[in-house]
């Protein structure tokens, strides 16, 4: 899969709701995994390898986790703010405010519904990639 690059404007917009979790899905975030990995990334959403579907792929513990349809349930009052990188912006970096943990529903491959709550650099990319599925992406974030 090959990242796009900032000024594609499908970084830009937002992606639809996965209906079914199919092969299809299940190969698409395979590939996606594979792409974050190879691109030594700990986040990727499918927008970033122009495929508008809710799909995101982050590391948990060393771990890839596949999460569709992710939507933000409730956030820590605590915010931090920490240095930050996105694969479609290459040799970018900077300070973005968020929350320091997050509450996360979603279904994995399995289709089942999840709900988990993450903190740290884990809460930081999951919120990170939810924002490219919106449409949102990171520098959009600077001063406030």
């Amino acid at each position: 899969m090959e990242l796009l690059k900032e000024d594609d404007i499908l970084l830009r917009r937002k992606a639809k709701r996965v209906d079914k979790i199919d092969d299809t899905v299940r190969n698409i975030a395979a590939n996606m995994i594979r792409t974050m990995i190879e691109n030594n990334g700990i986040g990727l959403a499918a927008n970033q390898v122009g495929i508008l579907k809710q799909i995101i792929v982050v590391l948990v513990n060393n771990e890839p986790k596949v999460m569709i349809n992710p939507e933000i349930l409730d956030f820590s009052k605590d915010d931090c703010v920490i240095n930050e990188g996105c694969l479609s912006f290459p040799q970018q970096f900077y300070d973005i405010q968020r929350p320091e943990k997050v509450k996360v529903k979603y279904r994995g491959l399995n289709g089942h519904p999840m709900i988990e709550w993450y903190e740290g650099i884990e809460a930081r990319c999951i919120l990170h990639e939810i924002d490219h599925i919106r449409g949102i992406v990171f520098t959009e974030k600077l001063n406030g």
